[in-house]
């Protein structure tokens, strides 16, 4: 192990310190009592602040500084008292082991930060380390000169006191109370075990395989991991209490004849928590699937469930893996998943599966398919119906004592009992809706989701503020929190949640309800935010409450201590300490200050009878003596955006970032738009054009001089406005829908299914199918009201877009140009649905700013407005 000196460690440091002090306002020396106005060279001063760890007792914190423009990052380790500081560049995360270390990896070099001391060790070469659970010791898998890896185990000291070459594979057990690997020896592989107790304890579990074992794991006191050895394929489970090795191959009782163990890097086996079964994954022989020959030719039928490219792309699911269980103590295995009902998740006892045929309904027009749920019974193997056409998007909720789960159906939650066979209704006689009471597409309304399980065998439902206690049996309901009164929202922060934990899982974690839980509180009609705890003796106390952005809230493992982040539009993002009041740790972008900086606020409306909100932003250096052009941002709702705090940039992927106008001498607003399905061009301009004109009856805002702009959704809106007023001086439009046929006979990307959904129950709204409403889809569809616009137009696309084809943008300028209106389109090459190219980014922002400079300041038209070819 290389370890540089404890003198060399400060020096090193306090350069890094001194550096990032300079880097950070460089401009802004000699300018302590001065204001001036942003430009974009200093943008790359803003950095983003991402919460990191909080040691156990809460002693100490972590954060990292992203800078977007460097794509660097700095990792800063701090104690809470403010009195040491110390940072690692490029490091984006690390490590406590409790209040002694700090350890992190920057490239391939090793940070061990000494908390008592001050003293910092650096290893060269370090992939991969863990701090022992106990605190013993620290693990690290170091690359050799020659690309080979090796592991040492360290104690506290530093010392060496293991040492193993040639490690092909490993995993650590996430409890810390060890780690399992596989080393090569004479040509051969062996995979050995180590336990950190008070002295490092090994075991060899397997010897002389001829490759190495694959997909090792660790969870819940097992271990497990196959491999391939001398042409027989095996699957192991290690119990580490018993120590005991078991061994799975083709030849156990119940193994499905043309099936094999995957090896497919995706899907980890699952353990029991009782040690007992294992739940595997098998694949059928190459020679039973069917594979998609790219020269022959494509079979396209309309009565298949699944489209050709659906098919191509992503596979058939029933012919994908299969999940099994395997019960260790009777050495048998049964298929739990096959081709007829291809997915499933588990109860949380492993008795019992829930599989279903995801496309049991297909060819259908969601966006997610309805299905069948089926109960299995994972002793025997029976199968029996639960729910059927099931439909919301949320899958059922299994209890952690694997007896219940919990549903939603026809805008009711519902308990099924495993044992007894019952459905029991849990909310049908409660006064307040636990769905959706504002949901503004033609969709099945969403739930607002299940608070979690309770130990004494309840369950808390949300309703739209607050937190109900509900027996399984639905005869005791009880309102835990008084939200609704105040229009104040409650939902419960937990911290326990398993990152292992696969989606074919059900929830391990109880909420005990004889402890306090944390609740994170919001208002969106004030988009305030805050902390607060509910016991059963004092009910809701408020911890934190303001008119900022609360998030990313960490808690401390053995103390009531939390970590989280508070911002606003005019602060920037700060971390915050909270033990029994709340403590500022860092105060992130400093540099702000020196700046002139823009504010926002609220502003309300009427649109069509519906009362409305909107964000209206500030010049950054207003004067109310003179009118401004604004510019126009929309897309659906944005006002739960008042209190997000936003860095300048010219690289945002969708052309726009609100700083860059008003550091330059505009209003932005953001306003809501209220939706009448299957008549958007109504509404949606009706609600803009009031929330401009309410702005406008300010008197700040020069009503000649205003700009609309929007991407995605909001470019579709865009260029539907367009075409109902020519209120706006310009207008820009990214990655727009415009034409609503081709858009509804279109193979989305993402799940190669058809963009029905987007028409009939997502964003579009028309509610209906083209051929149920086909005048609905032709009255809003931006391509064929193309001859209404008189406004400039500026669009963008990527050319390779899929998410919305790019060639929705060029039907549109195809039409604009057919009329000699005016417009300029811009495709960029190898770019998608945002641009991710920095080049192309800052290209984009740059002429959408000379764009409106152009119409609503009277900047002189740039060259690149002009024609190309005469």
């Amino acid at each position: 192990m290389k370890v540089i000196n404890y003198i060399s460690a400060v020096t090193f440091f306090r350069f890094t310190c001194f550096i990032f002090w300079l880097v950070s306002c460089p401009t802004l020396l000699g300018q302590v009592n001065q204001k001036r106005m942003l430009t974009p060279t200093d943008y790359q001063l803003w950095s983003k602040l991402y919460a990191g760890k909080i040691s156990n007792n809460g002693k100490w914190v972590s954060y990292r500084l992203h800078y977007p423009y460097t794509d660097t990052d700095t990792l800063v380790l701090q104690k809470a008292e403010f009195t040491k500081k110390y940072l690692f560049p490029h490091c984006t995360t690390g490590k406590f082991n409790a209040e002694l270390q700090f350890a992190c990896i920057s490239h391939d070099t090793l940070y061990l930060q000494n908390l008592k001391t001050g003293k910092t060790d650096i290893v060269s070469s370090t992939v991969a380390f863990d701090f022992s659970a106990n605190h013993k010791f620290i693990v690290l898998f170091v690359k050799t000169s020659d690309k080979k890896l090796n592991l040492e185990i360290r104690n506290m000291a530093g010392n060496q006191i293991y040492q193993k070459k040639e490690i092909s594979s490993y995993c650590f057990d996430p409890e810390q109370n060890g780690l399992i690997y596989t080393s090569l020896e004479h040509n051969l592989y062996n995979t050995e075990l180590i336990l950190f107790k008070n002295e490092i304890e090994k075991r060899i579990l397997t010897t002389n395989h001829n490759v190495p074992v694959k997909k090792l794991f660790w969870k819940a006191g097992g271990i497990s991991f196959m491999s391939h050895n001398h042409g027989q394929s095996c699957f192991y489970y290690y119990n580490v209490a018993k120590a005991k090795l078991n061994t799975l191959d083709s030849k156990s009782s119940g193994f499905p004849q043309g099936m094999q163990i995957t090896d497919s890097p995706i899907g980890n086996a699952m353990h029991s928590e009782n040690g007992r079964n294992v739940i595997i994954w098998l694949k059928e022989h190459n020679d039973l699937l069917q594979k998609t020959d790219p020269k022959k030719v494509q079979i396209w039928n309309t009565k298949d469930k699944l489209l050709f490219d659906y098919r191509k792309y992503l596979s058939n699911p029933k012919t994908s893996d299969k999940m099994a269980v395997w019960n260790m103590q009777d050495n048998t295995v049964i298929q739990i998943t096959d081709r007829k009902f291809s997915n499933g998740f588990l109860s949380t006892d492993y008795n019992s599966a829930f599989i279903y045929d995801p496309i049991a309904y297909e060819p259908q027009s969601k966006q997610f398919c309805p299905f069948d749920l089926y109960i299995m019974d994972l002793k025997n193997g029976n199968r029996k119906p639960v729910i059927m056409n099931y439909t919301m998007d949320e899958k059922p909720s299994g209890s952690p004592d694997g007896a219940h789960l919990c549903y939603a159906k026809n805008g009711q939650w519902w308990i099924y009992s495993i044992m007894e066979d019952t459905h029991t209704c849990l909310t049908i006689d409660l006064p307040n809706s636990f769905f959706a009471e504002d949901n503004n597409r033609p969709s099945e309304n969403p739930s607002y989701g299940i608070g979690g399980w309770t130990t004494d065998g309840e369950i808390i439902l949300y309703d739209k503020y607050d937190l109900w206690k509900i027996s399984l049996d639905g005869k005791i309901k009880k309102r835990l929190t008084q939200g609704r009164e105040m229009q104040k929202t409650f939902r419960i922060k937990t911290f326990n949640s398993d990152p292992l934990q696969s989606v074919t899982e059900s929830n391990k974690n109880s909420l005990d309800l004889k402890k306090r839980l944390l609740l994170e509180t919001s208002d969106k009609e004030t988009a305030q935010t805050g902390l607060g705890y509910w016991s059963i003796k004092s009910g809701m106390k408020d911890m934190v409450w303001e008119s900022k952005k609360i998030s990313q809230i960490k808690k401390a493992a053995d103390k009531d201590i939390y970590m989280y982040v508070t911002e606003n539009f005019e602060s920037p993002p700060k971390l915050m300490l909270y033990d029994t009041k709340p403590k500022e740790i860092m105060q992130s972008n400093p540099q702000q200050k020196y700046f002139y900086w823009s504010r926002n606020e609220k502003i309300e409306y009427i649109s069509d009878g519906i009362k409305t909100k909107g964000i209206l932003f500030y010049p950054s250096n207003f004067k109310a003596d003179k009118k401004y052009p604004m510019v126009v941002h929309i897309y659906e709702r944005q006002f739960s955006y008042l209190n997000d705090y936003v860095n300048p940039s010219l690289i945002s992927d969708d052309g726009f970032n609100v700083h860059n106008y008003t550091a330059n001498g505009y209003f932005v607003l953001f306003p809501d738009i209220n939706y009448e399905f299957g008549n958007l061009k109504k509404t949606v301009t009706n609600s803009v054009l009031a929330a401009v004109d309410t702005v406008i009856a300010k008197g700040l805002v020069a009503p000649e001089k205003v700009g609309l702009i929007g991407h995605s959704f909001g470019g579709y809106e865009v260029d539907l406005i367009i075409t109902q007023t020519d209120r706006f001086a310009a207008a820009v439009s990214g990655a727009a829908i415009t034409d609503l046929i081709s858009t509804y006979l279109y193979v989305g990307p993402t799940f190669r299914r058809p963009d029905f959904f987007r028409t009939e129950n997502h964003q579009l709204r028309i509610g209906k199918s083209l051929f149920e409403d086909m005048k609905s889809y032709l009255e809003n569809s931006p391509v064929l009201l193309a001859s209404g616009v008189n406004t400039p137009l500026l669009s963008w696309a990527g050319a390779e877009d899929r998410h919305v084809n790019s060639q929705q943008s060029m039907e549109f300028y195809l039409a604009l140009r057919r009329q000699n209106k005016e417009h300029i389109l811009l495709f960029y090459p190898d770019e998608e649905h945002g641009l991710e190219q920095k080049q192309n980014a800052t290209d984009l922002n740059i002429r959408i700013m000379e764009w409106f400079n152009s119409y609503l300041k009277g900047a002189n038209k740039k060259e690149w407005f002009s024609t190309y070819y005469q």
